[in-house]
């Protein structure tokens, strides 16, 4: 059922690391949209990505989570 996709977590991004990831959150958070990063601390131990934090959102925030990070990187 479509109500079910739009309660999952997708990656919005990628951080270099823990403080980062948790910036984006903070910023997303700003702009009333729930986000959540994963990593950090077990992100050393994860071989095919060392060190990368991913920031999710709720796939119906996906949009517009995109274009307030990108609007923050301009």
């Amino acid at each position: 059922s479509s109500d079910l996709k739009k309660k999952k977590n997708v990656t919005v991004t990628t951080a270099a690391n823990e403080l980062e990831g948790e910036l984006i959150v903070a910023l997303l958070k700003e702009h009333g949209i729930k986000a959540t990063s994963t990593g950090g601390l077990t992100a050393q131990f994860r071989a095919e990505a060392p060190g990368v934090v991913e920031v999710l959102v709720m796939q119906d925030q996906l949009a517009a989570a995109n274009s307030i990070i990108a609007e923050q990187n301009n």
